[in-house]
């Protein structure tokens, strides 16, 4: 089945409404993503659904492929039409304008071009002098441009005819990238072995030699006008003191560790987030935050929301887990072990293990040791979960630590009772433990069997209960609160 389009409503124009930017940061963009990057999705597209706000993400990353999956997955109906996609250095375009830099045209001149396909060959003399390597894609045509150099072979891509950046492989793993924006260069990084040695603005001429504060540097250039901007996780909140513009850090699960405490960094980020406002998705996080640390601005609750999609009644037939096979942070692993006890009580029921992960080849090693790669199989990852759901008889969702837990909702709202670890946050918040699913020890591999066995025992009795106590978690509810968070927070006076 392929994975549910996004039909929200459709944004109406009015030439006097004020209009909002509201960005969020990503570092780079993937064509899976686990519950973080679908809640991130789920609220631009909720935003570009009001017509007051203009969502754009917002990639520190800009390879073009990442351009390329953005407009795959809004092609893919996973992303809405309305949510726009800008680089980092696209958003100092403005910046590249007021400083006169002039678009790239500096290629070896030729005399002589031969056309094969998608390849054009350039002589000058009856010497090489350039190669393109041309395709058309859902983003526009890509050229990849190779141009031979005595300093290192030069690489160019470019975006209908504009250079968009360059490579240059220096040899011994050193690699200097350039990024440009409609032809003009905005930044320069040196690499080795993938890890950043020095980089420059192109625009004012900085040079910096720490990946961090080069990267505010850059930051500093954006005209933001009247934004918002969300810092969703941690990993990205050491730009906020250089964000001219209001900003809210979202707190999901990445700034704890895997016993569940605050990563002293994290806490630190935290504590001294230039802002106005923190986030989380549920009240027991929200009072944990506070008990754990000081927060630098005001910290709000703002829970997720899944729908029930459209599909044929069909028989639930078996325990399924849709996770990132992360293996710390969710050790799947132990629920592996712990069906393996049980199986032979059900022969009739497999377990089905949706995600992908660097965690995949130790799980792949552990079915094939235990002998149960018949009834426990890596279904690799889905862009459609809820269909997932709605043929399992219970979710299976262990987590060591957990921000919310979108992966429990989607599974309740379908109708499927979930086993998880009894940690804090989401799965307290959604599971009432014997009603709509089992709550167990961390960690407890006999209590995850005992748990699998009475789920399927009685597992219509589970799945009735389900959608108790999810009437906070409505659409509606989610749309209100965040036309009333953004707007609140674009009024608000910038915090010093």
């Amino acid at each position: 089945m392929p994975p549910p389009r996004y039909e929200g409503s459709r944004r109406t124009n009015c030439a006097s409404l004020r209009v909002t930017k509201v960005y969020s940061i990503f570092e780079r963009i993937g064509l899976g993503g686990g519950g973080k990057v679908r809640a991130i999705y789920r609220r631009m597209n909720a935003l570009a659904e009001m017509a007051e706000f203009d969502p754009v993400i917002l990639n520190l990353d800009h390879n073009p492929n990442q351009k390329l999956k953005f407009s795959q997955l809004q092609d893919g109906g996973i992303i809405a039409s309305g949510v726009r996609n800008l680089t980092v250095p696209e958003a100092c375009h403005a910046a590249a304008l007021a400083a006169g830099i002039a678009p790239f045209e500096d290629f070896p001149h030729f005399d002589e071009t031969q056309v094969s396909r998608s390849k054009t060959t350039y002589l000058q003399d009856g010497v090489l002098v350039m190669l393109d390597r041309t395709k058309h894609t859902t983003l526009g045509t890509i050229t990849k441009r190779t141009v031979p150099n005595s300093a290192g072979e030069q690489r160019f891509t470019l975006i209908d005819g504009l250079v968009h950046q360059l490579k240059v492989h220096k040899g011994g793993g050193i690699i200097e990238t350039t990024d440009y924006v409609s032809g003009r260069a905005v930044r320069w990084a040196k690499t080795h072995e993938g890890k950043f040695v020095i980089g420059r603005n192109l625009v004012t001429g900085t040079i910096c030699r720490m990946e961090r504060i080069f990267q505010q540097n850059i930051f500093e250039m954006i005209g933001w006008g009247d934004a918002v901007v969300f810092f969703d996780g941690v990993t990205s909140a050491y730009l906020s003191p250089v964000t001219k513009a209001r900003r809210a850090l979202f707190l999901h699960a990445d700034h704890r560790g895997p016993n569940g405490k605050i990563v002293p960094r994290s806490k630190f980020l935290i504590e001294n987030f230039k802002g106005e406002a923190i986030i989380t998705s549920t009240g027991v996080h929200k009072a944990q935050i506070e008990a754990d640390v000081t927060p630098a601005a005001s910290v709000h609750v703002i829970p997720h929301y899944c729908e029930r999609v459209s599909a044929p009644a069909q028989l639930r037939r078996h325990f399924v887990t849709v996770s990132r096979l992360d293996l710390v942070g969710k050790p799947i692993d132990e629920c592996i072990e712990a069906f393996c006890r049980i199986m032979t009580e059900f022969p009739q029921v497999d377990y089905l293990i949706y995600g992908s992960g660097a965690g995949a080849a130790q799980l792949e090693a552990q079915i094939a040791r235990l002998g149960c790669g018949g009834r426990v199989m890596l279904a690799g990852y889905t862009n459609a979960p809820l269909p997932v759901f709605q043929g399992a008889l219970a979710s299976v969702y262990p987590t060591t630590t957990e921000g919310f837990g979108l992966s429990i909702l989607e599974a309740l709202s379908n109708g499927c009772p979930v086993i998880s670890y009894d940690v804090n946050y989401g799965p307290r918040e959604m599971i009432e433990s014997g009603r709509n699913g089992i709550l167990v020890p961390r960690g407890d591999i006999a209590a995850i069997a005992e748990a699998m066995r009475r789920v399927l025992s009685t597992p219509e009795r589970f799945q009735r209960e389900t959608s108790g106590g999810l009437e906070r978690y409505t659409r509606e509810a989610y749309l209100n609160n965040y036309r009333n968070f953004v707007t609140t927070l674009a009024a608000t006076p910038l915090a010093d």
